[in-house]
Order: C-alpha cells, then sequence, then structure tokens
C-alpha cells in the first residue's frame, strides 16, 4: 500500500489530540502551538482532546483486541469530527477506529508512546497512513528508574525501611553492584541508556537483539546475543532487565522455561510490556526462591485489579506503569514531532517509523 503524499499546497493542518488532563497549562500549549506554526507558514495547529478509557487502549493493543472493542469506543463529537476531517497530521496518544475514513487527508500520525499497537488498530496499514512513535523520549528517566530498583534491591533499601519503622537496630548489608553482570532484552533506546549507566558502575553488560549477528558490537555492551540464543544469555546473569515493546514475537517470551534458564538467585525487571511476562511463573519462582526478586512496573492487566496475586507475590516490587516522567516527555515528545514535521515537508525520512506491515 503506498503511503498518502503531503499536499504540496497549503494550508496544511496539524491536530493535537490529548486527553482532558493534558491540556492543562495552556499557555505551555500555546508556546507550543506558535513554535510549531513557526516551521512553515502554510502550518495550521488545532487542539482538540481526544481519548479513549484505558481498558479500551489497552484491549485495542492486544492480538485480535481491535475486533472485540468496535462497540466500546466513544462517539465523536462534532469538533473531533469537524477536526478529523481538516487534519493531515496528527500527534496523540488514540485514534477512532478506520480514521482513514474519518480523516479522508491523515497522512501520518505522531504516537505519544514507544509502544503503538492501539494506534495501528486504527487502519492505518489499510489506507497507507505513517505511524511514528516517540521511542526514547522517556529513556532517560526509565533508565533512572531501572537503576533505583537494582540499587534498591542490592543495597537492601527495602528492609532498612522496615526495621526503620519498627525502630529495629539491624546489620542489613547490601552487595557492591560493580561487577555484576546484567542482561539486557532488548537494545532500544531505553536499555541502551540503562547500559551507559551501568557501565559506570563497573557492571558487565549483556544484549540481546533481534538483529545481532556474530561479531556485532554495541556501545557499553559486553556480548551480544541474538533471541534465539537468550537463554544461554540469562544463564550469565545476575540481574535480568526487559525493555522490549509488545510485538507478535514478544508476547509470552518470559515464560517459565525462560524463567527456569535465569542463574538461581537473579532479578528479574521489567519495564516494558506486561504482555512479555507469564506473571504465574514468576510468582512461581518467586515463591520457589528461584529469583531473589522480581521488580515490575507493568503488568498484563492495568489498572492491576485488588485481587491480583501479584500484589502479594514474596519479594516483588510493583510500580504503576509511572517509572517514566511526564515533563521529560512531553519537552522530548514535542522536540521529536518538530523535527519530524520539518522531515515530512521536506519529503525525508522520519525518526521513529513504525514497519505498519511488521508492527513495530
Amino acid at each position: 500500500m503506498a503511503v498518502r503524499p503531503v499536499p504540496e499546497t497549503g494550508p496544511l493542518v496539524l491536530g493535537i489530540l490529548y486527553p482532558t488532563v493534558w491540556f492543562g497549562d495552556a499557555a505551555a500549549l500555546a508556546e507550543e502551538i506558535a513554535a510549531i506554526e513557526a516551521l512553515d507558514p502554510r502550518l495550521e495547529v488545532r487542539a482538540v482532546t481526544y481519548d479513549e478509557p484505558h481498558d479500551l487502549r489497552t484491549l485495542r493493543g492486544r492480538a485480535g483486541g481491535a475486533e472485540v472493542s468496535r462497540d466500546l469506543a466513544p462517539a465523536l463529537t462534532d469538533e473531533q469530527r469537524e477536526m478529523f476531517t481538516a487534519v493531515h497530521a496528527v500527534v496523540g496518544l488514540d485514534l477512532p477506529f478506520d480514521v482513514g475514513t474519518i480523516a479522508p487527508n491523515l497522512t501520518w500520525v505522531q504516537g505519544v508512546g514507544a509502544g503503538s499497537a492501539q494506534l495501528q488498530s486504527a487502519g492505518l496499514v489499510d489506507v497507507g497512513i505513517r505511524l511514528t512513535t516517540s521511542a526514547g523520549s522517556n529513556a532517560v528517566a526509565i533508565a533512572e528508574f531501572v537503576v533505583g530498583r537494582v540499587l534498591q534491591e542490592r543495597k537492601r533499601f527495602r528492609e532498612m525501611d522496615e526495621h526503620q519503622k519498627r525502630h529495629q537496630w539491624a546489620d542489613l548489608y547490601g552487595t557492591e553492584l560493580a561487577g555484576a553482570t546484567i542482561g539486557l532484552i532488548g537494545l532500544g533506546a531505553i536499555n541502551a541508556a540503562v547500559a551507559a549507566r551501568l557501565a559506570a558502575f563497573g557492571v558487565t553488560v549483556l544484549a540481546s537483539r533481534r538483529s545481532a549477528r556474530p561479531g556485532d558490537t554495541a556501545p557499553n555492551i559486553a556480548e551480544l546475543y541474538p533471541t534465539d540464543r537468550l537463554h544461554e544469555m540469562f544463564a550469565r546473569c545476575d540481574t535480568v532487565i526487559s525493555a522490549v515493546p509488545e510485538t507478535p514475537e514478544t508476547i509470552g517470551m518470559i515464560d517459565a522455561t525462560a524463567i527456569a534458564a535465569m542463574r538461581p538467585g537473579a532479578f528479574f525487571v521489567n519495564v516494558g510490556r506486561g504482555t512479555l511476562l507469564d506473571e504465574v511463573a514468576l510468582i512461581e519462582a518467586l515463591r520457589s526462591g528461584h529469583l531473589r526478586a522480581a521488580a515490575l512496573d507493568v503488568a498484563s492487566e492495568e489498572p492491576l485489579p485488588a485481587d491480583n496475586p501479584l500484589w502479594d507475590a514474596p519479594n516483588l516490587y510493583l510500580s504503576y506503569h509511572c517509572s517514566s516522567s511526564p515533563a521529560a516527555l512531553f519537552v522530548n515528545l514535542h522536540r521529536l514531532w518538530r523535527d519530524n514535521i520539518t522531515r515530512w515537508l521536506a519529503g525525508d525520512e522520519l525518526r521513529n517509523e513504525v514497519d505498519l506491515r511488521r508492527g513495530y
């Protein structure tokens, strides 16, 4: 399918489609719109709220989810319909189903997150609408979070806090991070930032990458593994960190067999997607002591139900898909979007473009 062309004459309408709660700072939004419109006299920016419920967004992002979620999609307001009719490019978190029909002039979507499955379910590939993600916009914040979790677990900060609450003086000694071997599942922007920070601690960093071939190298990585040797890498690692997107290949990647391949007493961290992990197998590994601990910032079901057994799993550090920094995200996202707008106008390659046939 050929991509929709960018019109040669203006005006070119750009849409900012954020959830209502993201439009809180009117002055900052006006400043951003002015900066975008200053890029080219043909540009006209419209900001209209558009968002879908979290549960619907999650369902649309899963394999087969689009087919069973259409009836749950909110009806468009007149303002939203008018905007979609006019726009040539948008930045947003969500899109309505059949967006190619609703937005006949739309040529390109800049996604807000690193993942894009829910946006792809809008039917972009069928009509040649291009899609880019914001991969890397949150890389530093998430990498800092990951290193924080690694240090928290090694230095036993949680246990120290508990003893403080009980007014108990205790000899609680941690272990050095220097000299550890840590394996990274995926080597995108997040794990590349993790590797740079771990290298400063004197850690030996291994990583897996789908395209890795013998002799390949990467900054701060001692050795690269292809994904078909992932379990071999696990056996060498004190800690395993996952930061991969959801694709057909990554769903269920960390199952009971993969966890069993990890070194006894390893620490597992997941800041990618919850669908990567067999959560039942993880809980069993924590209960048995095969894994000494785990840290999850994502879950297969979000928000996590109150009766989910993950809440009570031993030695599990849970957070709530909040390893990023919203303030940094918007600064970096809009910098990326402005750069991509310039590229889009010039007919150049867009940053972080998704191959919609492959889904990533």
